[in-house]
């Protein structure tokens, strides 16, 4: 399409005097994600060995009660950390799509006070809860029939071994689809961190986003998707530093635009209601 043409376009514009500070942004979220899961793992060994890894979650409560405590606050560290840095980063490239020259410390703008500090971690799991219940429902059809054959149809002849296997593959089918659906439903949140960052509350944020891209979800994927070349070359280190920094500023410059739009459709509608006054009242 046309639109996506110029967003990427813009996009890699903006990547010729923001790059570094783009690039530098990707490398220290990752380095957080790195640091985290690296202290979890050195504590974890240094405690309880490296046969904690062999144990499954609910095991460990008796064998190895330090682990519990030590995933538990890797937990907290990324419910509070994490979110802070990502929802900076997301504004720090809106920041660049809305043509601003922001230094590199609106990464860590989410730390600048308790309350966003904590609002962060809080819109992170209201985020996490919203997706993962549309994706509950999604299987819940498909998983219910697959259920209901294996409990209630009892093993019989050939027959009804072709039943069941028949099921099987029905039930994956709905699954599939019904979850192919809720990825395109959860797009109506795709711009609820933008509203966030922009200082919106959390539950107005995913209000905003959802009015803002009604009709629009399967464009919205069709954006992402159009980046699925790049992600193929993103598998040696220098695209990726390259790839990551770009498909997160050509999203910015999408979701300015569908946000923009979205404000200009809302003007256009008491422009309408006053001319309609104005005729009235000249009758």
């Amino acid at each position: 399409m046309e639109l996506f043409r110029i967003i990427k376009s813009d996009a890699r514009r903006a990547m010729r005097f923001c790059g570094g500070r783009t690039v530098a942004s990707v490398i220290i979220v990752a380095l957080a994600f790195l640091a985290i899961s690296l202290t979890e793992s050195v504590l974890l060994t240094v405690f309880c060995g490296s046969e904690v890894f062999a144990s499954d979650i609910l095991s460990l409560a008796g064998t190895f009660p330090e682990a519990v405590f030590i995933i538990s606050c890797s937990a907290v560290v990324w419910i509070f950390v994490i979110p802070a840095l990502l929802l900076g980063f997301a504004k720090l490239h809106f920041s660049f799509a809305e043509g601003k020259d922001e230094s590199i410390q609106t990464l860590f703008d989410s730390f600048s006070s308790f309350k966003k500090f904590i609002g962060s971690a809080i819109f992170a799991v209201v985020f996490i809860i919203r997706y993962a219940f549309v994706f509950l429902l999604a299987i819940l059809p498909g998983g219910a029939f697959f259920w209901f054959f294996e409990t209630y149809i009892p093993e019989g002849n050939r027959t009804v071994e072709i039943l069941k296997i028949s099921a099987f593959f029905i039930a994956a089918a709905v699954i599939v689809l019904c979850v192919f659906l809720a990825f395109i439903f959860i797009q109506r949140w795709s711009l609820a961190p933008y509203y966030r960052v922009l200082g919106n509350g959390i539950q107005k944020s995913f209000s905003l986003s959802a009015k803002a891209s009604k009709g629009l979800c399967t464009n919205i994927i069709s954006f992402k998707f159009s980046f699925i070349g790049w992600a193929l070359l993103s598998f040696f280190v220098l695209p990726l530093l390259w790839t990551v920094p770009y498909y997160s500023l050509a999203n910015a410059i999408h979701a300015k635009y569908l946000m923009e739009k979205y404000e200009r459709s809302l003007a256009e509608v008491p422009e309408t209601v006053d001319s309609e006054v104005t005729f009235q009242e000249t009758d």
